[in-house]
């Protein structure tokens, strides 16, 4: 009979504890279910918030303008060309020049004087980049090279450096169609300078 008593308490004991590790374990999976409903209602609220970043709209600027980047360069727009040819502006007895020899494509060289506001010296096509937009939609990289010895010639600019408070003289060329020299169609130059935003109505 003892016996039979043990052997009794011991299941009734060994059924109370499953039961109370089936509750516990199921537990965790409920509270996890309700913490992620939460999380998504938190989402859902803060997505419903948010409001899409506004661009800053290009500081318009006009030739012989300067524009000041504060304690990184001053450039000043001086021209834009269109040429088969680009020449430095006093040609030396030897000199490099730059032809474009693609078919009905012609060269856009946009001038720009740049003064350095940096404490060191820096390279030279490091200040600033340069994109030409045709017609408000067709958009056309350009390289960059700088005058050399007062104009005599060109050297490449993304090894040659502008020490602090000194001045170079940059030619940005873009290779573009022969049409958009003369069709008259809408076409502007837009400056980036240290995450600034500069853009130049050409026509």
């Amino acid at each position: 009979m003892k016996k039979f008593l043990v052997l009794l308490c011991m299941s009734l004991f060994l059924v109370a504890c499953g039961n109370s590790e089936e509750k516990s374990a199921s537990e965790p999976v409920k509270n996890q279910e309700d913490d992620s409903e939460e999380a998504n209602q938190k989402v859902s609220k803060k997505e419903g918030n948010t409001k899409p970043e506004e661009s800053k709209a290009p500081t318009q600027i006009k030739l012989g303008e300067v524009m000041v980047v504060n304690d990184f360069a001053e450039i000043t727009l001086n021209s834009n060309n269109f040429g088969q040819v680009i020449n430095p502006p006093n040609p030396g007895d030897f000199y490099t020049y730059y032809e474009n020899k693609e078919p009905n494509q012609v060269y856009l060289d946009s001038v720009i004087t740049l003064k350095s506001l940096q404490t060191s010296g820096k390279v030279a096509s490091d200040f600033v980049s340069l994109k030409i937009i045709y017609d408000d939609k067709y958009e056309y990289t350009t390289f960059s090279t700088l005058e050399e010895n007062g104009g005599k010639d060109f050297t490449y600019s993304n090894i040659t450096y502008i020490e602090p408070l000194q001045t170079g003289v940059l030619h940005f060329l873009a290779s573009l169609p022969s049409e958009t020299e003369n069709d008259g169609k809408p076409l502007k130059a837009v400056f980036t300078v240290n995450g600034e935003t500069f853009e130049q109505i050409i026509r």
